[in-house]
């Protein structure tokens, strides 16, 4: 049996797929609708979902057209476009009648709201996005549920990740590097307060405004520091995460963030992660029993080798205990040293002129928005949601 159209062969195919039901059900789906059609009714396989009780018509919507719903999917919102798509959601551009803004809206996909692990991540992402009040923190602004579809609105960043940028650009310098880095260690220092791990530290979780503000999003991982993650042995993206999270996700603290830091500050002068392969175990097994490589390293400065080489310590007792010291190093080496740049660092603890990512002349990247909930392959990164 195969579907009358497109349309009807698309949604049954992600149907099953998406495990809402099994291959043998779906044929006797088929078989209905035939039955129907030869009897002169016309019946989609979404209505039949719908009146079977296996969908609610709202997500039998979002099903049909993931990346073009209708704009009033969610109510009190206007849809605009699709911003991007992931494993877990998608992100749309959206107007909130609410709040009269335009704001970024995220939609857990239909079958992973009936997984209690999954819808119980999305509304701690949404709950922690709108307590955070941190300039370096994406803000959420409301979690709204409708007829079995759940999302989150929170504010729409223009402006690209970070990966994006090393992609186009290539590795940064040193100053532009250390910029990024003290923005995202306070964004960790807000979080810790709260006793919050992130979990999934990356420059694809990090935004970068046109005007050089840098703001940390996805929290899809983050939890309580001490939490027990009933389901897990490992949480994050291979290629950042710390050797202690790659072993329990339930044995990650504050200085697993910081060791993901590092990984990223690494990539960001480097050019490439430090430790790549085909696959995740390859991934693994050079992070547990390979240093880091003296040559990527060597043409970086005294103070920058210190730096990835503490924050990525192997051992989670040597590397920075908590954002705060890492924040206060880094200035401490930028006042004392004075060698990031040619021109002389300003003295005032607030008042740190760092190379800014991009240049006042620079062409700016189109606007989007968090993009956080997007898969990434290859080098972009294997995340892990076990």
């Amino acid at each position: 049996m195969k579907p009358r159209d497109e349309d009807d062969m698309r949604f049954a195919a992600r149907l099953v797929m998406d495990g809402y039901i099994d291959q043998e059900l779906m044929q006797s789906v088929l078989k209905t609708q035939a039955d129907l059609l030869e009897k002169g009714k016309e019946v989609t396989i979404p209505q039949i979902c719908i009146k079977k009780g296996w969908l609610s018509k709202r997500e039998a919507l979002f099903l049909l057209k993931p990346e073009n719903p209708p704009a009033n999917l969610i109510p009190n919102y206007v849809i605009e476009s699709c911003l991007g798509s992931g494993g877990m959601s998608q992100v749309y551009r959206a107007k909130s009648e609410t709040l009269g803004k335009i704001v970024a809206l995220k939609v857990l996909k239909p079958h992973l709201a009936r997984s209690e692990t999954a819808l119980k991540r999305f509304k701690r992402e949404a709950e922690l996005l709108m307590t955070f009040e941190d300039a370096n923190i994406v803000k959420g602004y409301a979690l709204e549920e409708a007829d079995g579809l759940f999302a989150f609105a929170m504010e729409l960043v223009p402006g690209s990740e970070l990966l994006e940028l090393i992609d186009a650009h290539g590795p940064m310098a040193e100053d532009a590097a250390l910029y990024v880095i003290l923005q995202i260690a306070r964004a960790l220092t807000c979080m810790y307060g709260h006793g919050v791990v992130h979990r999934d530290i990356k420059p694809g979780n990090i935004l970068i405004t046109p005007d050089n503000t840098i703001k940390l999003c996805d929290l899809g991982l983050a939890s309580a520091e001490g939490e027990e993650d009933a389901e897990g042995l490992t949480v994050g993206t291979v290629e950042y995460i710390a050797p202690e999270q790659a072993l329990d996700a339930n044995q990650a603290d504050v200085r697993s963030d910081i060791y993901a830091l590092g990984v990223t500050l690494y990539h960001l002068v480097v050019g490439v992660t430090p430790f790549s392969g085909d696959n995740e175990q390859e991934i693994m097994g050079k992070r547990f029993f390979e240093s880091l490589s003296s040559s990527n390293l060597a043409h970086l400065s005294p103070h920058m080798h210190y730096f990835v080489q503490k924050m990525m310590a192997t051992d989670k007792e040597i590397r920075y205990q908590a954002p705060n010291e890492l924040i206060e190093d880094i200035e401490e080496q930028i006042r004392g040293k004075k060698t990031l740049n040619q021109n002389p660092l300003s003295a005032s603890q607030g008042d740190l002129e760092l190379g800014r990512p991009f240049s006042a002349g620079e062409k700016k990247k189109e606007s989007r928005a968090p993009v956080s909930s997007k898969r990434r392959s290859g080098s972009r990164g294997r995340k892990r949601r076990r």
